[in-house]
């Protein structure tokens, strides 16, 4: 290839790069004006109406506070602080049991560390199905179960603490050096004293980085979940908000609280970070050098086994210690003591099996068959299912296994297997028995009102004075496609494949293609349309929320950069505006924004990019302090103008940064934007949480949460993926 064959090559790739750089910021830029544009029609109320009023509501709440003065702003903040103490035990206890859980699941899945094959790679999965469920859902389902109390919060934000921390673990013991492990190997050493001599000691500080970087992380986590009834300063702002008016000094105190701690918990986080850095770094430069002499060298080094053994023993006790206390400031053992296990029972069984109910009213002698007892989906008298036969007055139901119940008039007959007859007869004032001789099972319950029978999970039979009701557990999900009064409800899969394509039409105005996909999209047992609407929400808030706040972080980071900013004043006003951004929780921006703008994907949007301006532009200002300056001199030396150096000396720099984080940002968001949608925002978890408040249909509720989980670890792999292909193929280009 000769000299101009090269020269033109070059100048080729350049239009194409420019060209593509060019399309990409056009895209983005199309996104982000179609997703406001979509958003905002289907808000609530609309962000132009609602941007006059953005400032009413944080100016009702600061001119409550300015009347109650400071000493009684200072009396509130008091009287709230035991509220916090719990939300910071909640994040540190969380914290805790989730790094322990994360550092010994992350040895058995990291593959250069000797773990079996059959153990890491399910332990990879089950770190990744942990990472990707939100807090929110398992703080509510164990709020069900155990009552509102700190602990659910706790156990949850440690579930998740164990797949994130565990996933970063991972990563870190994958990147040490195995020549100390395999020193110990020839040695004789065991796998657990190969890590405990030839892995922790390397892998400590980042997991320590790691550990508190996620206890600032978890401790807004826990004060959302106080919202949905976990308790600490979360609960108390959902009491002040929703009283209104004359609560606004309450509100205001409490967010100044949440604000604070987080701020100071955020440069604790920092500064112990740093110490850490540091340190790793002065224990490298000590150990290169040799001019101190040995018996100093000796010194040194006894001094530092001495500190890193007492260390070993102190850390984990004043852990464990900590731990006792939160078992007990939280009460867990009453808190187990009290706990309801049957409803967990009920709860998984309604989940994955629906039931059929035979019913009859004593009042009226009348016996209906309906699918989870809805009228819009009760049997007619001549389409009975093959396990009920009627005969004159005679009901026969056949509940498998040679259980039988037989309804006649006011007397219910049971006939159980390995006990035998039961006889109930309703009376006006009572229930009478006929029970088999010998002890009564477990599961049966029987008094003068109430009898209650449920010797398996599939079958229940029930009787009051006033009905018998007798319940048939199927598995799976009850009407899932088709609604039951359609004309397609009971066909099955190759049926309906057929008609889809019969020229006889179901219904003239429309293909039957069309006519099975209306039955299944409107289906108002599960509201499929609905769902995905809310999904497609979700998703829109977190793409929006995430574009906006990496776009609108970039130019501020150059703001906030000493090497691009000359002026103190401006740097020191960035990064403080950085710092109020990242402090205040979307949680409570999202409050703010939806008194102003309504429930809708824009509130949440707006919430996400505001909090995420902060967080994006700290990143991408340490970034910019980290580029390489000869690179920009040398773009300067063609010529260039300042806007040319940004463009072909800083931004090829900084793109990896750039991209991974706002992927990795625009894959945890997608979680954010499901718990502050249950807030009120709106979206799929919205939705979840309205479905949670009935406690009857379960198996929609897990419709929705298996529906989020895929989303959530569907936007994991894509941003995975994407960083991979972006940030893999910039460095090979730029190799």
């Amino acid at each position: 290839m000769t000299f101009a064959d090269l020269e033109s090559e070059i100048v080729r790739q350049t239009r194409r790069r420019q060209m593509y750089s060019g399309l990409a910021v056009l895209i983005v830029a199309a996104v982000l004006i179609a997703g406001f544009d979509v958003s905002n029609s289907m808000n609530s109320g609309s962000f132009w109406t609602g941007l006059g009023q953005f400032f009413d509501y944080p100016a009702g709440l600061l001119s409550e506070a300015w009347e109650t003065g400071l000493i009684g702003m200072a009396e509130l903040m008091w009287r709230f602080l035991p509220a916090l103490i719990e939300t910071l035990n909640i994040a540190v206890a969380a914290t805790l049991l989730g790094g322990l859980g994360a550092s010994v699941l992350s040895l058995a899945a990291t593959p250069n560390l000797g773990a079996p094959a059959w153990l890491r790679l399910p332990l990879r999965r089950v770190l990744d199905v942990m990472r990707a469920f939100p807090e929110l859902i398992i703080a509510l389902f164990l709020i069900f179960v155990l009552g509102t109390s700190p602990v659910p919060a706790m156990i949850a934000v440690a579930f998740h603490t164990v797949g994130a921390l565990g996933k970063l673990f991972s990563e870190v013991n994958e990147n040490i050096d195995v020549k100390p492990m395999e020193g110990l190997a020839s040695s004789g050493a065991s796998w657990f004293q190969r890590i405990r001599y030839g892995v922790i000691p390397q892998v400590a500080p980042n997991w320590l980085s790691y550990f508190l970087l996620r206890l600032e992380i978890n401790v807004r986590a826990s004060a959302i979940l106080g919202f949905v009834g976990a308790g600490g300063i979360g609960t108390e702002l959902r009491r002040t908000i929703g009283w209104g008016q004359g609560s606004g000094d309450e509100t205001i105190a409490l967010f100044v609280l949440l604000i604070v701690s987080i701020f100071l918990i955020d440069q604790l986080s920092s500064w112990g970070r740093a110490r850490l850095a540091g340190r790793q770094g002065q224990g490298e430069e000590t150990s290169a050098q040799t001019a101190h002499g040995h018996e100093n060298r000796v010194a040194r080094v006894r001094a530092m086994v001495r500190r890193r053994t007492a260390l070993t023993v102190l850390a984990p006790a004043l852990a464990l210690g900590y731990l006792a206390y939160a078992w007990v400031a939280f009460d867990v053992t009453g808190l187990i003591a009290s706990a309801r296990p049957e409803r967990a029972a009920i709860l998984a069984t309604d989940s994955v099996m629906y039931k059929t109910h035979v019913e009859e009213s004593l009042r009226t002698g009348e016996v209906e068959v309906a699918i989870e007892g809805e009228r819009t989906a009760t049997y007619a008298p001549d389409a009975l299912p093959d396990w009920v036969r009627v005969d004159g007055e005679t009901w026969d139901v056949d509940l498998g296994d040679g259980w039988r119940v037989t309804l006649d008039g006011p007397r219910m007959t049971v006939e159980a297997p390995g006990y035998g007859t039961i006889r109930v007869t309703a009376q006006e004032r009572e229930l009478l028995y006929d029970l088999p001789a010998g002890p009564q099972p477990d599961w049966l319950r029987t008094d003068p009102v109430k009898f209650d029978m449920r010797p398996e999970i599939g079958k229940r039979v029930q009787a009051s004075r006033a009905k018998f009701e007798i319940h048939r557990y199927h598995w799976g999900w009850e009407n899932f496609w088709f609604p039951f009064r359609s004309p397609l409800w009971g066909m099955s899969a190759g049926e309906v494949w057929s008609l889809a394509w019969s020229p006889d039409r179901l219904d003239p105005a429309m293909s039957n293609a069309a006519f099975i996909f209306d039955q299944v999209w409107t289906n108002p047992d599960w509201m499929h349309g609905e769902v995905f609407k809310a999904l497609l929400e979700t998703i829109m808030m977190a793409l929006l929320g995430t574009l906006v706040a990496a776009f609108v972080g970039l130019p501020l980071a150059f703001l906030a950069a000493a090497n691009f900013t000359p002026s103190l004043a401006l740097r020191f006003g960035v990064r403080r505006l950085f710092d109020l951004l990242r402090g205040i929780d979307m949680l409570i921006w999202s409050l703010i924004f939806i008194r102003a703008f309504g429930l809708g994907p824009l509130t949440g949007a707006l919430a996400i990019a505001f909090t995420d301006t902060g967080s994006l532009g700290k990143l991408f200002s340490e970034a910019l302090e980290n580029v390489d300056d000869k690179q920009i001199e040398g773009v300067h030396s063609t010529g260039a103008s300042q806007l040319q150096r940004y463009r072909f000396g800083v931004l090829p720099q900084i793109l990896p940064v750039f991209l991974s984080q706002a992927l990795y940002y625009l894959e945890s968001n997608t979680r954010s934007a499901t718990v502050i949608g249950a807030l009120g925002a709106g979206g799929i978890g919205l939705m979840l949480v309205e479905t949670m408040r009935t406690s009857r249909d379960w198996e929609n509720t897990l419709y929705i949460i298996v529906l989020t989980i895929l989303v959530v670890f569907a936007m994991d792999a894509l941003s995975g993926w994407l960083r991979r292909r972006l940030i893999q193929g910039h460095e090979a280009r730029e190799v």
